[in-house]
């Protein structure tokens, strides 16, 4: 990869290239229309920022904290499933790139990597573990157990995973099965991607669906599907996470919250944290973007739990966006898969250094010097007597 690519749309390029169609349009594509995919990047990017003039910017401090973890930067990776297809890096790689700069991982449930590998490859105590409801607890359950053992303590509860979905690009390359049935254009496709083909389906790590061992280990790429349609759970209910905050004795984030109504059962039931995600557009069509949706959770909230915010957060000034409205920090996920698929764990450190820099320069313009100074008044819309603040 050229030393030259470093915005997220570079990195989108240049997976372009690197990729077959069929995982190119796994890692692209959303449900239905894709509708709610372009949402999230239209509504990000429609903000418009007060710039200011000779502002003081010689103390710039991008620290902040998440659940009382302090971190460097104000952005964080969001749970990816199978990132291992698209690079042999997979998710260590981005993990390593993350944590190294200061931030937190969200591993997957849906991840083709165990969580402890991933845990040994982040700097120390800077993985959060997702976990999904099986109709099997036994499954959940080990996998809580798992992220105890190896001292965890934020798990995070997907709200956005239970119905199911319809990728309609997956479904043309026959990916609905796993392996993938595929055709005789994703054949030649395949063949035209020597580099992808030996680092991930020859360079070493076998395609499993990692933090799920039924019969004593990994189940097997063949048998993810069935496993999945075996064990979905349509009765998950807000009852299984007030019982999970019942006996899991670390933090718990609630992830898919779209409106204030969830926000305020989320909060009830003893949650540390709501993330507003609609899981990059991915799952249900025709919803709302994450962003027009946040003032609404976040004036829900009040201040009684951290909120988080991913969908579209591509730029720094997108997590300048994210914490203006009084989220605590921004997500990234389809960037980082980008930046992944076109250059492993290297070129992901070198896009969120990018971002790292975009949001010290948006700042700087905004004449903000903190995370703490950022508020409504950096952005055109908010009321003009909220300029003051600043």
């Amino acid at each position: 990869m050229s030393q030259r690519v470093l915005s997220a749309a570079g990195m989108k390029q240049a997976a372009y290239r690197r990729l077959p169609k069929m995982m190119f349009d796994f890692l692209e594509g959303g449900v239905l229309d894709e509708v709610t995919a372009a949402r999230n990047l239209e509504a990000m990017q429609s903000v418009t920022y007060r710039q200011r003039a000779f502002p003081d910017v010689a103390h710039m401090d991008l620290s902040s904290s998440m659940l009382g973890q302090k971190t460097e930067v104000p952005f964080f990776i969001g749970p990816m499933g199978m990132l291992g297809m698209i690079h042999p890096d997979a998710d260590p790689g981005i993990a390593r790139a993350i944590t190294d700069m200061g931030g937190i991982f969200i591993h997957s449930a849906w991840s083709g990597v165990a969580l402890p590998e991933v845990v040994a490859a982040a700097a120390p105590g800077r993985v959060w573990a997702q976990a999904q409801f099986w109709k099997e607890r036994r499954h959940t359950e080990r996998h809580l157990a798992e992220a105890q053992d190896l001292g965890i303590d934020v798990l995070v509860l997907p709200g956005d995973c239970t119905v199911g979905e319809d990728r309609e690009r997956e479904m043309q390359h026959g990916m609905t099965r796993l392996p993938p049935a595929l055709s005789l254009p994703d054949i030649v496709s395949c063949a035209m991607h020597p580099r992808w083909v030996a680092g991930v389906l020859f360079g070493g790590r076998k395609a499993t669906y990692g933090n799920y061992q039924p019969e004593g280990r990994p189940l097997r790429m063949s048998e993810m599907k069935p496993f999945m349609k075996a064990n979905k759970d349509l009765t998950v209910s807000w009852k299984d996470v007030q019982k999970t905050r019942q006996q899991w004795p670390g933090k718990l984030v609630i992830k898919g919250i779209m409106c204030a109504e969830d926000a305020r059962i989320a909060i009830e039931l003893g949650a540390d944290a709501v993330y507003v995600s609609n899981l990059g557009g991915r799952q249900f069509d025709r919803g709302a973007a994450t962003i027009d949706v946040l003032d609404e959770v976040v004036a829900e909230v009040n201040g009684q739990v951290e909120v988080y915010c991913d969908g579209g957060v591509h730029r720094g000034s997108d997590v300048l966006n994210v914490l203006s409205r009084g989220a605590q920090a921004a997500g990234i996920g389809r960037a980082a898969a980008y930046a992944l698929a076109a250059g492993g764990g290297n070129a992901a450190a070198q896009l969120l250094a990018t971002m790292r820099s975009e949001l010290q320069i948006a700042m700087g313009f905004c004449g903000v010097n903190t995370i703490g100074d950022i508020n409504p008044s950096v952005r055109r819309e908010a009321l003009p007597e909220k300029a003051a603040a600043l």
